[in-house]
């Protein structure tokens, strides 16, 4: 009985990923990410084909492990699934939005923790807002895709031409 009950469990889950995993030619995607980019192969460093932005509406194509081939329009590329979600009801935020979230993340949404909440707690503790200046100030600052990859070829994390 117990076996039957894991079995059970193990295929209502899967059935719940496969939700999210697109099926069939056609079928429409939305990018989820506050900004990325459509490969022209499936690997993180490959040419842009085009820039994507949240809320941005895909055709999938088809799937190679976690590289999903989509249409953008008129143009063709790669794009990591983590990007984006087939869910149609998929909620955006306007900074970007990801499926799934890190342990600590739901612990403090659990506990109540929002912008609303950080707004308040701003607004509650003047002496601090030296502190979230600097924070907002590191959250704004971006790497060039052309500065991370020296970065990544430097420590040996990526070699050169891949």
């Amino acid at each position: 009985m117990r076996q039957v009950s894991v079995v059970l469990g193990l295929g209502a889950v899967l059935c719940l990923l496969a939700a999210d995993v697109p099926q069939d030619p056609g079928d429409l995607l939305t990018v989820t990410r506050k900004a990325t980019k459509l490969r022209a192969q499936k690997r993180s460093f490959a040419p842009a084909v085009a820039d994507l932005k949240e809320g941005d509406k895909l055709a999938f194509q088809s799937k190679e492990g976690a590289w999903l081939a989509v249409k953008f329009g008129a143009k063709a590329g790669w794009l990591h699934q983590t990007d984006v979600s087939s869910n149609p009801d998929v909620r955006l935020s306007g900074q970007g939005v990801r499926e799934t979230y890190s342990t600590s993340e739901t612990a403090a949404a659990r506990k109540g923790f929002n912008p609303q909440v950080e707004k308040a707690y701003r607004q509650n503790n003047p002496n601090l807002e030296r502190s979230f200046q600097l924070v907002d100030r590191l959250q704004e600052r971006g790497v060039s895709e052309g500065e991370l990859r020296e970065f990544l070829i430097a420590g040996g994390l990526l070699q050169e031409g891949k």
